[in-house]
């Protein structure tokens, strides 16, 4: 009897899910915390791509948040990436030589452990992706990581003065899972990589993996190691007749699921295919599988090592890999594999029949040792409610399998239930703010009220927990309590949103900006400060926000008129978008406000234009903002130096300094106070031939005379001021 190609895959998908043998069996946990566990969590992979550890700053506050949120729904698990593309850290010396760990990134990575460890929450420290050979990346960070894979020399270098003293220095912390060496190597493979990736072999990933592996285990005996596979196909030959199911789940997929496919897989692997391409990508690199990269005889023989061999195995999986190489159609011992198997990226949609609430489900059940979702900060793929979601139903019903014997217990609950976010108060309102507060294996100790994150209101530690707040000066202002519970454990409420009064703002007029594209400056007796910024199709209008006072929610007023009627633009705060706005107000000046999160320090505010044809007279910010805001037209520069007299003046607190450069050269703008000492530096950068504007404010000066100084190169120019307080 002739079997069709159907049936026979029927049937061999029957035997994996179903049959195994005592040959074909593999521990099915991970050892962690003494205890043998299911890894139920999320890849994080990262806040700030390749520089959340290393020079600069790192987030804690926000680790700490996501770790708890997971910790609430019983996740024990995340997976962090580490290295990832070498742009910060390690250090590497003008040799291409590594030199370092990078400066403050041991103490970044036991911060973060020790935020995890207090949430039962274990990582997985995912060092380099194959991001490492993006070429995109500069011609020195290409040539340095390829040193690093393709020559031991290099590669020992980085051993010796990056990875062991990480390893050493972190030996024993109990929020450490396991070291996973690669994220996707295959990507930057001649194998199976990807076309904007530069390619070295595979047998220069496996000795890197075996050299690494052997070092952390010599340094840390107790340590594990992992690393990550894009795929089955490069662990096993195991596949057989199911590759020619890679076109047949594919092809059969309707056609807005194809579009989404592709739109999912050009932006995890940054660049386009059709659908056709992706199936003719896996049935090739499929036909050309020899069998598991990553096994202890592979590894060994490429690098020498005998201690550079993997504790377990992750592999990831995505819907454009049809039902062939799913690990929700396969059971765990389908593979063949001698070691447990984390499902380490997938995410959370219906899969080809199965729902995205019974994924965890479902590999738990398969017999994999761990699902691990991508990513926290990837909603494209997977929303932070669904993975949650996901590590709660593993609680509910495998507790024993995800459960951390640690610290943690249970923290405290915090809400504020008054007033409701959003609400306006008069001036001179008194504000009654209160919290419910409770923890479900302890007490409360303490309730502390903020506002804008460090403004502390007051604090309670008795039932009722509140507080009257008075004397507020009129402001929008973020609300949030903090509890505290008797182990010492603290959680921050939901923020909540109020305006006080009528808040002092300045006017950024739009002709001040940075104009690009089809926006140009018109006349008009209307406009403020008689003109504005017409539009057409394309372009933005940014201002640069010089020195937001806080982390904070502020207000932004966009004054603009719509004369061809109703028109959609977008708004991006810092290069990200954050919204799109509707404007329409076609026979006079409307108002359109809009609450954004602003760091501290500088920002970029910018309209996008989507729709275009309208027209801005300028922004309105609070106050407390020091802003400036530069346009620039290097075809017709302006023809001479000049420093205007600042508006309002006097002034209380804030006012408006403008100037005009003519050449490109180092530019200062000082204020000084009567006698002569210098107070304030508002500029002291190169600049480029145009016209500026700065909005200083003086709230940290007392009353008085003081004198505004412009320097550039041979011109100076100075004019006085008024603070009236």
């Amino acid at each position: 009897m002739v079997l069709s190609k159907r049936l026979r895959f029927t049937i061999i998908m029957l035997i994996g899910l179903f049959c195994s043998t005592p040959s074909l069996s593999q521990e099915n946990r991970i050892s962690y915390n003494n205890q043998e566990l299911f890894l139920s969590g999320a890849n994080l992979a990262w806040l700030d791509f390749a520089r959340d550890i290393g020079p600069g700053e790192t987030r804690y506050d926000e680790f700490a948040d996501l770790m708890l949120q997971m910790h609430d729904e019983g996740g024990n698990a995340l997976r962090w990436w580490l290295h990832t593309n070498g742009t910060n850290s390690p250090a590497f010396d003008s040799n291409h030589f590594v030199s370092s760990p990078g400066a403050g990134t041991i103490a970044d990575l036991r911060t973060v452990l020790d935020l995890a460890w207090e949430r039962e929450i274990g990582l997985k420290l995912c060092l380099w992706s194959f991001d490492m050979l993006r070429l995109s990346n500069s011609s020195n960070v290409l040539t340095r990581n390829r040193l690093l894979l393709t020559d031991t020399t290099y590669t020992q270098t980085y051993i010796d003065n990056a990875l062991i003293p990480m390893v050493d220095s972190l030996q024993g912390h109990p929020a450490i899972i396991a070291w996973e060496i690669f994220n996707e190597p295959e990507g930057m493979s001649d194998e199976f990589g990807w076309s904007n990736i530069d390619h070295v072999a595979m047998a220069d990933i496996q000795r890197f993996i075996n050299l690494t592996a052997g070092a952390i285990r010599r340094t840390d005996p107790d340590a594990q190691v992992t690393s990550g596979a894009w795929s089955f196909l490069s662990m096993t030959d195991s596949i057989g007749i199911a590759k020619s199911q890679f076109a047949i789940d594919l092809s059969a997929l309707p056609a807005q699921k194809k579009a989404d496919i592709e739109e999912r897989f050009a932006a995890k692997y940054g660049f386009p295919l059709s659908l056709p391409e992706i199936i003719e990508h896996f049935q090739t690199v499929s036909e050309e599988q020899t069998g598991n990269y990553y096994a202890d005889d592979s590894l060994i023989a490429a690098g020498g090592d005998s201690l550079g061999v993997l504790d377990f195995y992750s592999v990831h999986y995505y819907d454009w890999g049809g039902t062939a190489i799913s690990p929700f159609h396969w059971s765990a011992g389908f593979w063949q594999l001698e070691k447990p198997v984390v499902i380490a990226e997938f995410d959370m949609i219906e899969t080809f029949g199965i729902a995205k609430e019974d994924l965890f489900e479902r590999l738990h059940l398969f017999g994999y040792a761990g699902a691990l979702p991508w990513a926290w900060t990837d909603p494209n793929f997977s929303t932070q409610e669904d993975m949650l979601a996901g590590m709660r139903s593993m609680w509910e019903n495998h507790r024993d399998d995800v459960d951390v014997l640690g610290i943690g217990g249970d923290w405290p609950q915090i809400t504020i239930i008054s007033p409701d976010s959003n609400a306006v108060f008069p001036d001179s309102a008194d504000v009654e703010i209160i919290a419910e507060a409770f923890d479900n294996d302890g007490t409360i100790t303490l309730v502390e009220f903020f506002a804008s994150d460090t403004l502390k209101i007051g604090e309670a530690d008795t039932l009722p927990y509140s507080v009257v707040w008075s004397d507020i000066i009129p402001e929008t202002y973020t609300l949030t309590a903090v509890a505290t519970d008797n182990q010492g454990h603290e959680r921050r409420s939901n923020a909540v949103i109020i305006s006080v009064g009528t808040p002092a703002t300045v006017r950024l007029e739009a002709e001040n900006a940075a104009l690009q594209g089809s926006p140009s400056v018109a006349n008009s007796p209307t406009a403020s400060a008689g003109r504005y910024v017409t539009m057409q199709q394309s372009g933005t209008i940014t201002w640069t926000v010089s020195n937001a006072p806080r982390d904070d929610i502020y207000r932004l007023n966009f004054i603009y008129k719509t004369p061809f009627g109703m028109k959609n633009q977008y708004i991006n705060i810092n290069g990200a978008r954050v919204a799109e706005l509707t404007f329409d107000s076609p026979n006079e000046w409307g108002e359109i406000a809009l609450d954004v999160n602003l760091q501290q320090g500088m920002n970029t505010i910018q309209m996008e234009l989507f729709w275009g044809w309208m027209d801005l007279d300028y922004l309105a910010v609070p106050s407390d903002i020091e802003v400036t805001a530069i346009s620039q037209s290097p075809s017709a520069p302006p023809g001479r130096f000049a420093l205007h007299q600042n508006y309002p003046n006097p002034f209380n607190p804030v006012t408006t300094i403008e100037y005009q450069i003519a050449a490109t050269g180092n530019v200062k703008l000082e204020i000084f106070n009567i006698l002569g000492q210098k107070v304030a530096t508002l500029v002291n950068r190169r600049q480029l031939p145009g016209s500026y504007q700065l909005v200083f404010n003086g709230r940290d000066l007392a009353s008085g005379i003081y004198f505004y100084r412009l320097t550039s190169g041979k011109f100076i120019e100075q004019k006085r001021l008024i603070l009236s307080k």
